[in-house]
Order: C-alpha cells, then structure tokens, then sequence
C-alpha cells in the first residue's frame, strides 16, 4: 500500500485550513518528498506587497507533513514539535511552490526540510521541521 498524490489530495479535501488557502497537492513520492503549490492572493499579502511570512511557514509545515504521510505510506498522526523558518527573499503576486523532504525518520520523531521557490524557481524561504508520530 502506498500513499498517493490522491490520497493526500483527499486528505487536504477534508482540511478546512488548506481548503481555505487553495493549497494543491502537485506530486508525493513514496521515499516522502512532496512538493504543494499556492496561488498568491491579495489576501497573503502585507502592507508591503509582499507575501507575509507567515505563508511561508504554513508552506513548510504543510509539505513536511504531507511528506510524513508519504514515508509512512499513511497517516501516522504527525503533529509538529518544532519549526524553524529562514526567509530568505520576498515575493509579491503569482504562484509558489513548496518542495519537502525526510531528512531523519525515528521511530515516534521525524525531522524535515523543505523550501519555498518562486515560479522562476529562486528560493524564497528554508525550514526545518520535527515532528511527532501520535498513531505509531
């Protein structure tokens, strides 16, 4: 059995939040890459026109979970324990994408990295994530 781009299409469905945002599920791998893609509103703006930084650490947490669930081949139930966030250029309209990856899977801790890209594919922001597994 594997966890699919479907599968997490399906889950992100049944998620209020990323509904909310228009998250879309672009692809997820079976070693636990994934990458999700975002279409900048003007409602992830701030007053500077650039796209809050908030967006990027909702980006990266979303990935790295989707990511999760992708190595895990389901979902175990990951909560995240710990996020840390480098914004590293700022970007206005248009769509962002988000690519993630397992760096370190334990037994109930896995840890993550994933960055934020522009539609020319320049880094906007890096994190790093861990996470807990409360279904194993």
């Amino acid at each position: 059995m594997s966890w699919t781009r479907e599968d997490e299409i399906n889950w992100t469905n049944n998620n209020p939040f990323r509904c909310h945002l228009g998250i879309k599920i672009n692809w997820v791998n079976d070693d636990g890459g994934s990458e999700i893609a975002l279409p900048v509103t003007p409602e992830l703006l701030q007053a500077y026109g650039m796209v809050h930084g908030g967006i990027y650490c909702v980006l990266i947490d979303t990935v790295l979970g989707t990511c999760v669930r992708a190595y895990h081949q389901r979902d175990a139930g990951p909560i995240t324990v710990d996020l840390n966030v480098s914004f590293l250029r700022p970007t206005g309209q248009g769509e962002i994408v988000c690519r993630g990856e397992i760096i370190k899977a334990g037994r109930k801790v896995m840890v993550g990295s994933a960055d934020v890209l522009d539609a020319e594919g320049r880094k906007l922001a890096t994190g790093r994530g861990s996470f807990l597994m409360r279904n194993e």
